[in-house]
């Protein structure tokens, strides 16, 4: 196995994969690790969380198939993890942005439905002012009317 240096991620090819067992590296940059580079490999199938954030993160299912590798190095694990995060924060973000437009949207809609309802009140008013002024000038003529006549009586009965 060798590594090919200059480029942002590690690349790890397999020069003759007779001589190592595939179990001892990791499982995403494919690094040995050994006294010598100071790598540090954690189990990848320690549980079903690292499957599940792997899947969650970059869509593909890392099943424990025998004779492939069941580690992760440090460095992988650390990218994971950031991009893990990163991927939660950013869906956070559009949830509470979505939210606030939501919000924003009901909002104008209160203010518009308490702006409808406050015309409609002030129309009820108008009405109700309309027809108080209809019934108060039936109630003058009716007194008028009713006045009249008595008066015509009294006269006729003189």
């Amino acid at each position: 196995m060798s590594e090919k240096e200059g480029s942002r991620t590690r690349r790890v090819s397999f020069v003759n994969s007779k001589d190592f067992d595939l179990t001892d590296c990791c499982r995403i940059c494919k690094c040995r690790a050994t006294a010598e580079n100071g790598i540090k490999l954690r189990p990848l199938f320690n549980g079903r969380r690292l499957t599940r954030i792997i899947a969650n993160t970059v869509h593909i299912e890392i099943k424990d198939i025998q004779g492939l590798p069941r580690f992760l190095c440090e460095k992988c694990l650390n990218i994971l993890k950031t991009f893990s995060i990163f991927q939660v924060d950013f869906r956070r973000s559009e949830e509470d942005f979505k939210m606030t437009i939501e919000a924003r949207r009901t909002s104008q809609m209160d203010a518009l439905i308490e702006f409808s309802s406050a015309i409609e009140m002030e129309k009820q008013r108008e009405n109700d002012q309309k027809s108080a002024a209809l019934v108060t000038n039936f109630l003058k003529k009716s007194k008028k009317t009713k006045s009249k006549p008595k008066l015509q009586n009294r006269e006729l009965s003189k």
